[in-house]
């Protein structure tokens, strides 16, 4: 009786798994225009250079994409939740923050000065959700 109790657990647990994840909230497969698709990783990864003045970042279960980018003085960037959970971005050091954002809202701001901000998602931060703007 254990034996049949322990498989139909294993069955159990196989059928609930999920290799891939939700189709809304995958990783973009073409990068938005200006931005390049950049890997998920605890640290911000890939660098994107841009003469635009807007500058748009996904952001979605749980990362943003791309996770780095440089950008010069005046540019203002656009955080987009594209994923299915509530998201923030707030910078390390209180130069901005955002309140939550629902699914499909967005957050805007300008940069008006050269440096590195390093940014994070309050709720998803542990889960390596987290991004730098470098402005020159």
């Amino acid at each position: 009786m254990r034996f049949v109790a322990v498989a139909v657990a294993g069955l159990v647990a196989c059928a609930c798994a999920s290799t891939a994840p939700a189709s809304s909230t995958a990783r973009p497969t073409q990068p938005t225009q200006g931005v390049s698709a950049v890997p998920a990783t605890a640290t911000p990864a890939a660098t994107t250079s841009t003469d635009d003045k807007t500058v748009v970042v996904q952001l979605g279960e749980h990362f943003f994409d791309p996770s780095s980018i440089t950008v010069k003085v005046g540019t203002t960037v656009i955080w987009r939740n594209n994923g299915q959970q509530v998201h923030d971005i707030h910078a390390r050091d209180g130069s901005f923050n955002s309140p939550l954002l629902n699914p499909g809202n967005t957050f805007t701001f300008t940069f008006t000065k050269p440096g590195l901000f390093r940014y994070y998602c309050v709720p998803h931060e542990g889960d390596g959700m987290i991004g730098q703007v470098e402005v020159q």
